[in-house]
């Protein structure tokens, strides 16, 4: 339908134009004739032209005649014909038409496979921007665009066809935001270069038009941002943070034992005490009784010192998990997987050196009791080994009981 009105309206002379009703002359041929009763038939046109200051039905006219018609470019369905450049910019200023559309002042057919004029390089360009900041935008209504940065920017969407400047990069910027991994990062980046170039302007009536003047500078801007956010996550820097708390759980983790390493002397000391005093002779037996006790009692208070150094490097373990996992994958990305799983494995391997150390004061702390208990059952008579066992038996069925 479109090209039909194109075809009719080059052909009109002595052109008159109110809003969207375009009324000129044409000296009628066959197919105008043709094409002239599709668009009445579509409400495009009246029905009826006026030949010789007379009204004549569309289909009475005749090949040759001079007739005024009048067209309305407003009835054109699910196309856009417009008949200058900002008339376009007064109905689509935002977003680029995605339907069929002709400017008729830059002889301009969507459609076409010609080179795009300037002005619709810079329009499409320019939409492009939009799309973008409204995307980034927390708020939207209308033509207005609400970042809530630190200070909340406002924007307000308006500009004509002398504020048209040719945005070269906008595709470099989408691309540069969107195709990355770290887009989010990217994108607060870019925010706060606009806000900062755009806040300097008090009337955010104006802000967008100093936006598309200065797009490229704050490009750049953007850009250099960038390339110092970058900078944070250089290798030797990060690797030599992750390597810094690395020692300090190492640290930590050899503390669990070296904290409690001169209550664990104790233990050699308490094993030849108790052991030297036992009487071997028998004649001493609730004597040696009760150095058994003492040995029991012994252990039980190591046995819950070394439960808190156990529950220490646990939670020291946890911690470090904590701690990798908390780590940006940018920056595990930045030294490599490698090296990042080589520098927590060392940790790894401490922690188990140090729990094995863990279990093995623990076998020593109960073979006290355990030799002990050997002595004395050496010592005692045979009715103190029944009554003994006698007791250990109901001990055990109460409990279990």
């Amino acid at each position: 339908m479109l090209n039909h009105f194109i075809n009719i309206r080059k052909k009109l002379s002595n052109v008159a134009i109110q809003k969207t009703e375009i009324e000129g002359e044409l000296i009628l041929t066959e197919d105008d004739i043709s094409i002239l009763k599709i668009l009445a038939e579509n409400d495009i046109l009246e029905d009826f032209a006026v030949v010789e200051n007379k009204n004549v039905s569309i289909n009475n006219l005749a090949i040759g005649q001079s007739a005024k018609i009048k067209l309305y470019s407003n009835r054109i369905k699910k196309q856009k014909y417009f008949e200058t450049f900002d008339e376009l910019l007064k109905n689509s200023n935002q977003k680029y038409p995605t339907e069929h559309f002709y400017i008729n002042s830059l002889n301009f057919d969507s459609q076409a496979t010609v080179d795009k004029p300037k002005q619709i390089l810079s329009y499409e360009a320019i939409t492009k921007l939009i799309a973008l900041l409204t995307q980034f935008s927390d708020y939207q209504k209308n033509n207005e665009l609400v970042f809530f940065q630190t200070k909340p920017l406002v924007i307000i969407i308006d500009y004509k066809e002398s504020n048209l400047n040719s945005i070269i990069n906008i595709d470099k910027l989408s691309e540069h935001i969107l195709g990355s991994t770290d887009k989010e990062e990217r994108k607060i980046i870019f925010l706060n270069e606009l806000a900062a170039s755009l806040l300097k302007i008090p009337n955010s009536d104006n802000r967008f038009t100093f936006l598309l003047d200065n797009f490229e500078g704050i490009f750049n801007d953007y850009l250099k941002s960038h390339m110092l956010y970058l900078q944070n996550f250089s290798y030797q820097k990060i690797k030599s943070e992750i390597d810094k708390e690395v020692l300090d759980y190492s640290k930590r983790i050899q503390s669990v034992i070296n904290d409690a390493q001169s209550k664990f002397v104790a233990i050699p000391a308490a094993f030849l005490i108790i052991i030297s005093q036992f009487d071997l002779t028998g004649e001493k037996e609730f004597y040696n009784l009760v150095l058994f006790i003492s040995a029991i009692l012994f252990s039980v208070l190591l046995e819950l010192l070394l439960r808190n150094q156990f529950a220490a490097l646990n939670f020291i373990t946890d911690d470090v998990n904590r701690f990798k996992d908390s780590i940006d994958p940018k920056k595990v990305q930045t030294i490599g997987n490698k090296d990042f799983d080589s520098t927590f494995l060392k940790i790894h391997k401490l922690y188990l050196k140090q729990k094995k150390y863990l279990i093995t004061i623990r076998l020593i702390i109960w073979l006290t009791p355990i030799i002990a208990f050997c002595l004395f059952i050496q010592t005692i008579t045979k009715e103190y080994i029944y009554a003994l066992v006698v007791f250990l038996l109901k001990f055990i069925i109460e409990v279990l009981v």
